[in-house]
């Protein structure tokens, strides 16, 4: 059962909110503060929802933090309803003596850098947990630290594979590289992701080149060079939304060298560069027919 209240915890919610552990996420170590469930880490952030756009994956809700160095504390509240020893301890105020773990509004947010906005929290518990982007974060009118959050699940970035469309000799290189790049996706710094998606885009387009071609020098080129391979093979207007797709990940990758950035007076890698490469990566998935319909 939840209860809110300003100065007293006093007031039962019906229904009960969607709540959910939730964790900063400052770096990569982060993940691994997740905790196993409420009982073994009382004192972690609780996010509780209030809504969710499914289209824009927009997501809102308030960020509360532990308060006091309890687990739980003597509450007077109102009375359920429906439980029936609520009923009969409260039958002459309607108020019931309880023990609650409270929880106050996420100062902790509060007193980070531009509040936060721009890092990623992490919501629900290691074995399952989702992670979202903080776009905004408010103070309610009720003091409320409301917040502001983008999905950035990887799920539905990169199409699945139809394995029936690959060589049989080419299924693994092939899975490996997409695991990789999926396993980064939102989770690593943006350079990495740019780093992942060049290894799958050169594994994929090496692969699919040595099975028109039947030349296995070919898996051992670098993606620049496979572009050429593709382009003089097939042709370059033939091959040239492909090759384009490529190209903008083999770009991307210097970008997260410190002496090409200096050499080439270039700008870092974002996040948004990371996702571009992701989108391409997906592209030449489907491009090469491999993507299940």
């Amino acid at each position: 059962m939840i209860y809110e209240g300003r100065d007293n915890a006093s007031y039962l919610i019906l229904p009960p909110p969607v709540l959910s552990q939730c964790v900063l996420v400052q770096s990569p170590a982060d993940l691994d503060r997740l905790p196993a469930n409420i009982d073994s880490v009382p004192f972690s952030w609780i996010f509780r929802e209030d809504s969710f756009d499914s289209v824009s994956r927009v997501r809102r809700g308030r960020v509360f933090q532990k308060q006091g160095n309890s687990n739980a504390e003597p509450c007077v509240v109102n009375a359920h309803p429906h439980v029936v020893t609520d009923i009969a301890s409260g039958r002459n105020d309607g108020r019931v003596a309880k023990q609650l773990n409270l929880f106050m509004e996420c100062q902790e947010l509060l007193s980070q850098a531009d509040r936060g906005e721009g890092l990623q929290l992490a919501i629900g518990v290691a074995s399952a947990y989702s992670l979202w982007r903080i776009l905004q974060v408010e103070r309610t009118v009720a003091q409320d630290v409301m917040v502001t959050l983008r999905a950035e699940s990887s799920m539905g970035i990169l199409p699945e594979l139809d394995q029936t469309q690959i060589h049989p000799e080419s299924i693994q290189a092939v899975r490996v590289a997409i695991k990789r790049v999926l396993d980064a996706a939102y989770r690593e710094i943006p350079t990495s992701v740019v780093d992942q998606c060049r290894n799958a885009c050169a594994t994929m387009a090496s692969h699919w080149l040595y099975r028109k071609s039947g030349e296995d020098r070919v898996l051992e080129k670098d993606l620049g060079k496979v572009i050429a391979a593709i382009q003089q093979r097939v042709g370059f207007d033939e091959s040239r939304t492909l090759c384009s797709a490529l190209d903008i990940v083999n770009r991307l990758h210097p970008r997260g060298k410190h002496n090409e950035v200096h050499r080439l007076g270039l700008r870092d890698v974002t996040e948004e560069d990371a996702a571009l490469a992701v989108h391409a990566t997906g592209f030449v998935i489907r491009e090469f027919g491999w993507a299940r319909r």
